[in-house]
Formats: C-alpha cells, structure tokens, sequence
C-alpha cells in the first residue's frame, strides 16, 4: 500500500515518512497530494503507462530530507523596541534646522561620531574656579549642551531640537550672534 511506497521512497531518498508527500505528475492515477489510505490496486496503472508513453509513469515527491530548524537568531521588529534601541539601529536621527543652523548642524553631527571627542565629552566636569569669568562660563554651557544633544540623538531616533545648542553656541562664540544688514542671521 502507500505506507509501503513511502517507506521504499524513504529508504532511496532520505525523506522521513511523516515530511513526504506524493502527487502524481501522470496524468490518469489521482488528483492532489496522495492520501495515506489510497487503495494503490484500485489505480488504473496500465490506462496511466499507456498515457505516459516512454516517459514512463512520475510522481512528484515533495518533502526535504534535513531536519527543519527555527532561525539562528530571533527576529525583532523596531515597534518591539524601546527608542533607545530604535536609535541605535537606525540611520542617526539629525538636528532640525533652526533656521541658518544647518552648517552647525552639519558640523555637530560629522563630529558625534569621533570616539575621543565622545569620550572627553563624557568625562567633561567644569573647572571650579570663580576667577574665570564669564568667557568660560559660556564654553561650559556649550560643552554641556553639545554632551546633551549627543545624548539625545542616541536615545531618539527622530531628530532632535537643538535650541540649547544653538543658543550655547551664540554665547561661547559671538560671531555665529551676528547679523545682517537686513537683520538677517
């Protein structure tokens, strides 16, 4: 019977009994994927040979002779993930331009990925001394808002709103305070 054929197949194939399945690509024997309970004397094979020709009667096993496994790794998706894990995934996120700020942006941006600067950055604690003045009261600012915008960009991943950087950057360095003719920074 078909529990016969089967096992015949399996020990000429390597494909498990219970992963087989068998369909006719002779026309005249059945139609689909061959039932275990199929009366194999009941097919007419001599109408199925006579069709056949030299070709000779096919059947079409389907199956696959190595063991199945699930996936090396587990598969997450972004919607899974807190936004600290979606930023480090993703393409960095960017600065919204803040009108005029796209050079510091820009800037700002080509340097977050130097390691040294990140570091010093994270290890950064202002001098102590009052005598300093202003002067370096506006680079502290700076420095701690830029540490501050990294850090935003490595826990978002949608761009980050940089309006302490930019007015840390305007104290720390007058110049990029200036404006035009026409007011115009």
């Amino acid at each position: 019977g078909v529990k016969g054929l089967k096992t015949e197949l399996e020990e000429k194939t390597g494909v498990p009994v219970d992963r087989m399945k068998l369909m006719a690509k002779s026309k005249g024997l059945w139609k689909g994927v061959m039932k275990d309970d199929l009366d194999l004397a009941s097919l007419d094979w001599q109408g199925a040979v006579a069709k056949a020709g030299s070709a000779g009667i096919q059947l079409l096993l389907i199956g696959s002779a190595a063991k199945l496994t699930g996936p090396s790794t587990t598969t997450v998706f972004l919607e899974d993930l807190a936004p600290e894990e979606v930023a480090k995934v993703q393409e960095p996120s960017g600065l919204v331009n803040l009108g005029n700020t796209c050079y510091l942006n820009s800037v700002v941006q080509c340097l977050r990925v130097i390691p040294a600067l990140r570091q010093g950055l994270s290890v950064y604690t202002p001098a102590s001394d009052s005598n300093t003045g202003n002067r370096n009261a506006a680079h502290t600012m700076f420095l701690s808002s830029l540490r501050s915008t990294y850090q935003s960009l490595d826990r978002q991943a949608n761009p980050v709103q940089p309006m302490a950087l930019v007015q840390a950057t305007k104290m720390a360095f007058p110049q990029f305070a200036e404006r035009g003719r026409n007011g115009n920074p």
